[in-house]
């Protein structure tokens, strides 16, 4: 009788608490969705790449870069199909344009059908204007599959930065609380999102704007842990429910974003039109790629060093390895905790804002990595962040390697990423950096 009334006076706090977490992320998006009310009725110029193989269905063609240009010859925007062969040129003044492919980003041994490179797109006032290209099989010359190699590995670090980015975070709050947080994706597009808002509606430079989507995701963190998720911990609820829970709040965020942006591909202001590549030996990369691979080296570096040389890392590690030793032994546990959680969401915020720069933003890209993201916490030892590290290199190179080795598996790059997982696991159980448990 003497624990149950302090079971009900908290259940107002943690319902209050949960409530502030929605009202200020429906609050700060919905400026943004009312906002771009507008933009989504603006003018622009959208449509599918596909594969067109003689013998079977259409197939999307991801990564094509697609150029709008002016009747002056001028590019005015770009884009880069996604998953679904999707692109999205938003275009500032009614008008007249040519819509080309760049024929150097198609994949090998694919050509666009008819010769039709380009095509003319007549844009009125608020119109969204749709031009679609079908690809063929190449009967020229195409580069030999060894030759790709470079180009393919590099574009597999590219994404393997952004996924160690993120999955740092995912790692971090597992191994000190034990969740697996299903909500993680929905914080790497809360911060895409809250950069896109701040940047496109409030005219602020893309990087200022990454700061402070960095903070607001950061804040998000301690929201939840403050207000969901270290009362749901102190009421010795099972973290079979809190996964439960993290799943509902994931879904939640998720039809959110859909309802408030639309399920349009979005593209920030700047960076986003870079048509002179940085060469590299046989690889070429625009220079934002370039600059997201050495910021994300950067940040990851910073992150291990404060993890293995500052105080409050290696309380942060003691915690992860025992929490109940470190907390017996004077370390203040529920501070570490909060300290992870908004370390984990700053840091998936910023894997948010590289992943929009590099592929666009849409409503459910956070869905899209958070398969990649357990992928690598599990492969690379699971609570261990530097494991998480390693996974993630493995699994985002593999990821782009998977479509050199199987011809047209764009489809199936993620099945490339869980096939070198289950290959891992099977050989070292507990991941490559994870250590063996004893049992009994």
């Amino acid at each position: 009788m003497g624990t149950e009334p302090r079971h009900w006076t908290a259940l107002p706090g943690v319902l209050a608490a949960m409530g502030i977490v929605l009202l200020a992320l429906l609050g700060s998006l919905t400026a943004g969705g009312r906002a771009h009310a507008q933009d989504d009725a603006a003018q622009s110029i959208t449509g599918r790449v596909q594969n067109r193989p003689e013998d079977g269905d259409r197939e999307p063609v991801p990564d094509v870069r697609v150029v709008a240009e002016d009747e002056s010859g001028n590019v005015v925007g770009e884009s880069v199909t996604d998953a679904e062969g999707v692109y999205l040129i938003p275009i500032e003044e009614p008008g007249t344009y040519t819509v080309r492919i760049d024929t150097d980003t198609l994949p090998e041994g694919l050509v666009v059908a008819d010769g039709k490179e380009e095509q003319t797109a007549e844009v009125g006032g608020n119109q969204n204007v749709t031009r679609a290209f079908f690809l063929g099989e190449s009967s020229r010359n195409v580069q030999s599959k060894l030759s790709l190699l470079p180009q393919t590995l590099a574009n597999g670090l590219k994404l393997a930065m952004i996924i160690a980015i993120t999955s740092i975070g995912l790692s971090l709050i597992f191994g000190t609380t034990g969740l697996s947080n299903f909500a993680h994706g929905e914080m790497v597009t809360f911060g895409a999102f809250i950069a896109f808002v701040v940047n496109s509606d409030h005219g602020w430079h893309v990087i200022p704007a990454a700061l402070a989507a960095i903070v607001a995701t950061g804040l998000l963190g301690a929201a939840f842990e403050k207000g969901l998720w270290g009362p749901l911990r102190h009421r010795s609820t099972s973290l079979t429910s809190m996964m439960i829970v993290s799943i509902g709040i994931a879904l939640a965020m998720r039809y959110t974003y859909l309802y408030l942006f639309s399920g349009d591909l979005k593209a920030y202001s700047q960076y986003t039109l870079q048509r002179d590549p940085v060469s590299i030996g046989p690889v070429d990369l625009p220079p934002r790629t370039l600059f997201i691979i050495v910021a994300s080296a950067v940040v990851i570096v910073a992150v291990a060093l404060f993890l293995l040389k500052a105080r409050f890392g290696k309380a942060i590690r003691a915690v992860s390895d025992n929490p109940d030793l470190a907390s017996s032994s004077g370390i203040d546990t529920d501070r570490v905790i909060l300290v992870v959680w908004i370390l984990g969401g700053a840091l998936a915020g910023l894997g948010g804002v590289f992943y929009g720069l590099e592929f666009g933003i849409k409503w459910d890209m956070g869905f899209t990595l958070l398969l990649l993201m357990f992928a690598a916490i599990t492969l690379g030892g699971l609570g261990n962040p530097f494991g998480a590290l390693l996974g993630s290199l493995v699994i985002g190179i593999f990821v782009e390697l998977w479509t050199w080795l199987v011809n047209n598996a764009n489809d199936l790059k993620t099945a490339g990423a869980l096939i070198v997982l289950i290959a891992v696991l099977i050989i070292r159980p507990q991941g490559i950096l994870g250590s063996k448990e004893r049992i009994g």
